[in-house]
């Protein structure tokens, strides 16, 4: 179903605000970061901290989050529940409030991922309805209490990260391929994953790749893109655990996706799941996490060349610094470290031995663009 609420498009050429930290002060001179968690007493969080004064905000969830996406001119924060999870919340981060709690339709789940346009006017979410072959992304307006004003295809079931194009034209969506009940996956002998692109003005499938063939059990979940248009994507593969697929891999517009390639040692202690993609400041590096393999693994993009993976236990959320080559990770023990592609180093943030938390899957920054 195409757009067609009036004023919809306008938000295409829009251009950012720049968010301001508590203090008034410009965020870039002190990054912000967000996740999920949960704490020791079980309880599902958010939270907002920054790496000189720590935890800036926790915010009790009903559920188990997935990403937390951010407002592009409000002190908002967007918590996503986790697949098969029916809720998102909209957290106000000065005023530590409730903005607006919306739940799916009836027959409908989130897959974990959502978007906010660049002028801060559409919530895109990422959904999958028993009652239609293939995903949806919903479309809400928050200047209208988050009303429904749109429903666009992914041209893929299970579809789980999407992307705002730098063309701010076109949404990259991430298909796992996967048909499930719950978390119970439904289609493994068939599964189709794949990478589309989707005209915001039409609802057009303007490019759909998929890996060859007899990769089609490498599900296709998690994004990122560089501001030159490459994407890099992590995969999770369904099929035996001996097998040799790809996990990883990187894609451009009118090109056929390319595997990248992970020494043998490496590529097996990944336990065939790649988990958090993430490009640096530069969109020269990337890091693609591996929770299972307790691993993260560093690429030169320019190259599609492998450069190291640096051992963190469980750690799965990666956000970029303001600092070329640099990454922020965050793992399920509760803490955050600096990785530099460049110089191979890890460096563990004593702040953060001081969360008490199991960080969740994924990290934003809401200072860096």
């Amino acid at each position: 179903m195409a757009i067609n609420r009036r004023g919809f498009l306008g938000w295409l050429s829009a251009t950012p605000i720049i968010l301001t930290s508590f203090s008034g002060q410009a965020l870039a001179a002190e990054p912000l970061y967000a996740s999920a968690s949960q704490g020791p007493d079980g309880q599902h969080y958010l939270h907002l901290f920054n790496l000189q004064a720590g935890e800036l905000l926790r915010h009790p969830l009903p559920e188990r989050a997935h990403q937390i996406a951010t407002h592009p001119s409000y002190p908002w924060l967007v918590a996503v529940a986790r697949r098969p999870g029916q809720f998102v919340e909209i957290i106000d981060y000065q005023q530590k409030t409730l903005v607006k709690q919306l739940r799916c339709d009836a027959g409908s789940q989130l897959c974990g991922h959502a978007q906010i346009s660049a002028d801060g006017q559409w919530l895109l979410t990422a959904e999958q309805s028993m009652h239609r072959e293939f995903g949806e992304i919903v479309v809400r307006d928050i200047d209208q209490d988050f009303n429904i004003v749109a429903r666009l295809s992914t041209y893929g079931i299970g579809p789980h990260e999407l992307l705002i194009g730098t063309d701010q034209q076109t949404l990259i969506i991430a298909n796992g391929g996967i048909q499930t009940d719950g978390r119970v996956n439904l289609n493994i002998d068939s599964m189709d994953p794949s990478l589309a692109y989707v005209d915001l003005h039409t609802g057009e499938c303007l490019e759909q790749v998929r890996l060859a063939s007899e990769f089609h059990q490498s599900g296709i979940r998690h994004i990122d893109l560089s501001a030159s248009g490459q994407v890099i994507m992590a995969m999770q593969y369904e099929g035996h655990p001996a097998d040799r697929v790809p996990l990883i891999a990187s894609h451009r517009r009118g090109q056929s996706i390319q595997p990248l390639t992970l020494p043998d040692e490496v590529h097996s202690q990944l336990q065939q799941y790649g988990g958090s993609a993430c490009f640096d400041a530069s969109g020269d590096y990337a890091a693609v996490s591996a929770p299972r393999g307790n691993l993260i693994t560093l690429w030169n993009m320019q190259e599609g060349r492998f450069i190291d993976a640096i051992p963190v236990q469980d750690g799965c959320g990666l956000a970029k610094t303001q600092q070329p080559a640099e990454f922020l990770v965050s793992n399920g023990l509760g803490r955050l470290y600096r990785l530099n592609a460049q110089t191979r180093q890890r460096q563990l943030i004593s702040q953060s031995t001081h969360f008490s938390v199991h960080w969740d899957n994924h990290l934003a920054n809401l200072a860096v663009s």
